[in-house]
């Protein structure tokens, strides 16, 4: 039990986990149309679809990390196709769960507005 654990909470995991999160951000970002007065009046990162699949995003993210050779992984992980996509899975959640972490600090502490709330 204890190599699982230490497995799923490798620097591994919370590499590709950033990856995914910083991803994400700059296909937000770049998918963002804005006014000269920094108001969002659209861009596909606003449009129904992407907002109905962006809970999902990490994850699929996060899997094809996982898959592209050279991304260092632990040695565990390697063997079969499905410990790939759980580990796939795993860092997806903890890139989702951070992004909903730093997205709430923003808001909380800083008072920040995102996405459709700016508008």
């Amino acid at each position: 039990m204890d190599k699982i654990i230490s497995v799923f909470a490798s620097w591994q995991a919370f590499l590709i986990a950033f990856g995914a999160f910083a991803l994400l951000g700059i296909i937000r970002a770049l998918g963002t149309k804005k006014d000269k007065d920094g108001k969002i009046i659209g861009g596909f990162s606003q449009s129904r679809p992407f907002q109905m699949f962006l809970p999902l995003y990490p994850y699929v993210l996060a899997i094809g990390i996982v898959f592209i050779p050279g991304v260092p992984i632990p040695s565990e992980m390697e063997k079969t196709l499905a410990v790939k996509i759980l580990f796939g899975l795993w860092a997806g959640w903890m890139s989702g769960f951070t992004f909903q972490l730093a997205k709430k600090v923003m808001e909380k502490g800083f008072g920040m507005t995102f996405g459709a709330d700016k508008q």
